[in-house]
């Protein structure tokens, strides 16, 4: 499943990250969305990815950016227009746009039971008579 949430502090942002990593979710899972003017130093520490949103020209500050700009982001996932350019409004607002997916926790969930099974079956070929 895919999900996008509005926020609209940096506090608010990082306490929301605090309870996804509590429930399961990895860094990597998590993408936020902002404007290219506002500071947020504390990603620097972490596996979230930043997509930054140049509001008024897009330019050489959008085209030089690390990961990919936050409006193609938005098309990607978000097949409405009209809800790819209400959440780039609340974004040119100042606010943070996170989205996250359940799909890499769940991938990674399915992996930890499969090599838990092989794990037991192994510890069971080595001992078989219990």
């Amino acid at each position: 499943m895919i999900y996008f949430e509005l926020y609209d502090s940096q506090e608010a942002v990082l306490d929301r990250m605090a309870q996804l990593k509590s429930e399961g979710y990895y860094e990597e899972d998590i993408h936020l969305l902002g404007r290219d003017d506002r500071e947020f130093d504390a990603l620097e520490y972490t596996e979230v990815t930043y997509h930054m949103h140049v509001p008024d020209d897009r330019g050489l500050k959008e085209i030089l950016a690390r990961s990919e700009p936050a409006e193609r982001f938005l098309h990607y996932y978000l097949p409405d227009e009209d809800e790819v350019e209400r959440y780039l409004y609340k974004i040119s607002e100042g606010n943070y746009l996170m989205f996250y997916t359940d799909y890499g926790m769940m991938e990674r969930r399915k992996e930890d039971k499969d090599e838990s099974a092989e794990a037991d079956f192994k510890a069971e070929a080595r001992d078989p008579i219990k």
